[in-house]
């Protein structure tokens, strides 16, 4: 299920009562995968909106269903003396987080912006080893 009309795209945002209720009933009706992003949340202007929503919705039953989420990596983030590895471990602690979960299964990068693809991989390649991903992949926009 992509969660992202829960928090932008799609016309009105629906109330948080009813997006939860919504994510719950398609976990009820079979649906085990749930997608979502940091970045989606009203107009964009904001982080983890539609994070905590599927988070709230599926706490209970995290060990029963597979997490994607992405998150938006600045290149002028690693460029004030950080590396690509500590930058994608912060984004993933805050999505974890909002996402009341302790592992995510599939970590996306959303879009591409300067970093390359081979440091992207070792930072994921580490967060499998340290067991907070399962696996990842790359949402390239050219």
């Amino acid at each position: 299920m992509g969660c992202m009309a829960f928090s932008h795209g799609y016309g009105k945002i629906p109330p948080e009562k009813y997006s939860i209720e919504a994510i719950q009933n398609a976990y009820q009706h079979g649906c085990t995968f749930f997608d979502t992003a940091e970045v989606y949340s009203p107009n964009l202007a904001g982080i983890g909106h539609n994070e905590r929503i599927v988070g709230k919705a599926l706490k209970d039953v995290r060990g029963n269903v597979v997490l994607a989420t992405k998150l938006f990596l600045d290149r002028f983030e690693i460029g004030r003396g950080g590396s690509v590895y500590s930058a994608v471990r912060k984004h993933l602690e805050g999505s974890m987080e909002r996402l009341q979960t302790d592992m995510v299964d599939l970590y996306y990068l959303h879009r591409m912006s300067g970093v390359s693809v081979e440091e992207v991989a070792e930072a994921m390649g580490q967060l499998i080893k340290d067991g907070l991903i399962r696996g990842w992949g790359c949402h390239r926009w050219m």
